[in-house]
């Protein structure tokens, strides 16, 4: 590798580089998954005030509460 640099790079490269790409693919992998581990949880929460509004307003819509109770039903989903 010293003395022909080039030519020693790729042999190298053809001896262990299916070795390297396996490594990068498997650490890839591994980063995905602890990334999606970490975001499942967070995104799990998401919009549960936006869904609920939502199930009250067609809740209104369909006539099962009144424009007077809905107010206060989402005063209550807001405040907790």
């Amino acid at each position: 590798m010293i003395l022909l640099p080039f030519p020693g790079g790729f042999v190298y490269l053809i001896a262990r580089g299916r070795g390297m790409r396996e490594r990068e693919t498997k650490l890839a992998q591994q980063n995905e998954e602890e990334f999606r581990s970490y975001v499942r949880p967070g995104a799990a929460g998401t919009g549960g005030h936006a869904e609920e509004l939502s199930r009250l307003d067609e809740l209104k819509n369909r006539g099962d509460i009144t424009k007077a109770e809905f107010p206060q039903a989402t005063d209550k989903v807001l405040t907790g």
